[in-house]
């Protein structure tokens, strides 16, 4: 359970469907369909410490070294099942621009190993909190987007959220390098 105060540091997600915003509209129960469509990167909950003065000084971290990343493509098409917390995602079939902003934040932060070394991968979270089974999503989803959906994005910016009195607020929107890729 995400606690007050927490932060969300995510990738926003700039490309939309009549499809995937209907299935989120009907499958998404949960606090962060608050926050606009995303990748999440890193959530750090459970303190006390991220007032919001402590947010504003993490997003002028993060804006600090984000000379150091740059923009970068990225395609969705994997539906994921999470059993743990029984929630349908859609991931990138290549998650490294992602891996990459979660490390260089998670150095900076000098989170513990074992907080590192938890299995991340990056997904735009569909469903959650519903009373359906991951089949009867899954099938949803294609009947509602078809049987091979991909779409592709651009990763231009991180932005910073922070929970307060029950809603995700963005504290930063931080750019990221332009590249030369296309």
């Amino acid at each position: 359970m995400t606690t007050e105060g927490s932060v969300s540091i995510v990738v926003p997600m700039k490309v939309w469907t009549p499809g995937l915003h209907g299935f989120r509209v009907k499958y998404l129960q949960s606090p962060r369909a608050m926050i606009p469509p995303h990748l999440l990167i890193l959530e750090l909950s459970g303190t006390d410490r991220f007032s919001d003065y402590e947010a504003r000084r993490l997003a002028g971290f993060i804006q600090g070294f984000s000379y150091e990343l740059s923009a970068f493509s990225y395609n969705l098409s994997m539906l994921d099942w999470d059993e743990e917390t029984q929630s349908l995602g859609l991931g990138p079939r290549n998650a490294d621009g992602f891996e990459s902003i979660r490390k260089r934040v998670q150095k900076g932060l000098n989170l513990e190993r074992n907080y590192r070394d938890k299995d991340y991968q990056p997904r735009l979270l569909l469903a959650a909190n519903c009373s359906k089974s991951q089949y009867e999503l899954e099938e949803a989803f294609r009947l509602m987007n078809g049987d091979s959906f991909s779409i592709s994005c651009r990763a231009t910016e991180i932005e910073l959220y922070r929970r307060q009195a029950g809603d995700w607020l963005l504290q930063e929107s931080v750019p990221l390098q332009e590249s030369k890729e296309n």
